[in-house]
């Protein structure tokens, strides 16, 4: 088992709805002391065999670009090892659905990390992606709809300024579903 955080493997999972072509991702994240959960639904082409997908070393992306093939197994065993599970619904052009849970009062589960940081590094990732978000942490939370704020604000992930506020915006929302309140520096 690699030292990753739960954190990861949602970046993992929603960066593969990406490189498939999904130009919609929803991502649910939800958090409490006893359980840690995610989904992320797109709408891409499908998965071609999903009854492979979580042996090691499958892929369907072309050899030179894939790395490895083993993000969706890894997930499995990681959140199978603290009693949770996978789901992952599929259906050919219409898009896929992965979600995991993971038992955190398991002495296998792994920490979770750094949400905020995920999910700003999904939102920055891909311009011509609009993604929607929900974040719940015991009974507190947030909903951010890029399609609504591309609307708002100047989207540009590529300006350094922009990036910085992004990060700087989730840190504020995952202090406020702390309890901590707003940043009063």
């Amino acid at each position: 088992m690699t030292h990753r955080a739960l954190a990861d493997h949602v970046v993992d999972i929603a960066e593969n709805s990406v490189k498939a072509g999904a130009k919609n991702v929803k991502v649910i994240i939800e958090e409490t002391q006893d359980f840690f959960s995610f989904t992320v639904e797109d709408d891409g082409p499908g998965i071609e065999n999903p009854e492979k997908v979580f042996d090691p070393f499958y892929t369907t992306r072309d050899p030179s670009v894939r790395r490895v093939g083993l993000g969706l197994p890894f997930l499995k065993q990681a959140a199978e090892l603290t009693g949770g599970y996978v789901r992952l619904l599929t259906s050919t052009g219409k898009g896929t659905r992965v979600t995991a849970w993971f038992n955190r009062r398991s002495v296998e589960c792994q920490p979770v990390g750094n949400v905020g940081e995920a999910i700003a590094t999904l939102l920055l990732s891909n311009p011509e992606v609009d993604w929607y978000v929900v974040r719940r942490k015991d009974g507190n939370g947030y909903e951010i709809d890029t399609k609504k704020l591309k609307e708002l604000v100047d989207w540009d992930p590529k300006n350094p300024k922009f990036a910085s506020w992004v990060f700087k915006f989730l840190e504020e929302l995952e202090r406020e579903i702390e309890g901590g309140g707003p940043d009063e520096r």
